[in-house]
């Protein structure tokens, strides 16, 4: 067994624009413990501009999770190359869960459009895959930040790529962290504009070393979950963006009764 557990906090908040439009949040997120000291968390941000936004967030995050859940109970990636596999082929499931709900309820794949970051954290690395304009920032053990995929920018201005879309297999960015981390951050575009320097894909000291601390030291995680939902929602962050805001903050934490050494 790992001696390493992983605290997990998140909060998806309404924008500023969807709240003046009374629509709900596009944004969804979720994580599963896996066995082994790891944990497989994503984020999905559903296209503004299609019905079916929110709904299609909630299938890729639930059909990506199920399909990273049920690949581990089976096997332990153990090169590149499986791990690259297995991110892969859980965005491939994620993409058919959305496109078999579009069949039986008569709609358009497209309809169901949304952006999808999946993060898959062991105590010894980190693997990830994104499509689209969401982000992933890990804090190295000696306190660096690192963006592992660029996010995603489309053709024009404002657009991104959807993982809903037959063009998964060539926009799929699939990376892997081969140290151990502290921490891990994954959040939509929302929060791209505070979190980072888009056109350097640096991420932004200032913004996440409060919050990996706040994380850190958060006994409390329904609690923090509503005071991380709450500084989303605050006035100084809604100042400077309109849009859907996710933030999933995830610290590496000893297991109690297990001796650390100094």
């Amino acid at each position: 067994m790992s001696d390493v557990r992983w605290r997990c906090v998140g909060a998806s908040v309404r924008g500023v624009s969807h709240v003046r439009t009374d629509t709900l949040c596009q944004d969804y997120f979720a994580y599963r413990t896996l066995s082994g000291g790891a944990l497989v968390v994503a984020v999905a941000d559903g296209a503004g501009s299609v019905p079916m936004a929110r709904e299609g967030a909630n299938l890729l995050v639930e059909g990506a999770l199920r399909a990273v859940t049920e690949l581990w109970a089976r096997y332990r990636p153990a090169s590149r190359k499986a791990w690259r596999e297995l991110v892969t082929r859980a965005f491939v499931v994620a993409r058919k869960v959305v496109a078999r709900h579009a069949a039986r309820s008569g709609v358009h794949p497209f309809d169901y459009a949304a952006t999808l970051v999946l993060a898959i954290v062991t105590p010894e690395m980190v693997a990830c895959g994104l499509i689209g304009d969401c982000a992933v920032v890990v804090a190295a053990q000696d306190g660096s930040l690192h963006s592992l995929c660029k996010p995603q920018r489309g053709a024009y201005a404002n657009s991104t790529y959807f993982a809903t879309h037959q063009t998964l297999g060539t926009r799929l960015d699939v990376q892997l962290y081969e140290e151990p981390v502290q921490q891990v951050a994954l959040f939509s575009d929302g929060l791209l504009s505070l979190a980072m320097n888009i056109d350097k894909n640096q991420p932004h000291a200032p913004f996440f070393t409060p919050l990996f601390a706040f994380v850190a030291e958060a006994m409390d995680e329904p609690a923090a979950e509503q005071d991380l939902a709450a500084l989303l929602d605050s006035e100084r962050v809604n100042q400077r963006t309109h849009d859907d805001k996710t933030l999933v903050l995830v610290t590496r934490t000893p297991l109690l009764g297990v001796a650390i050494d100094e």
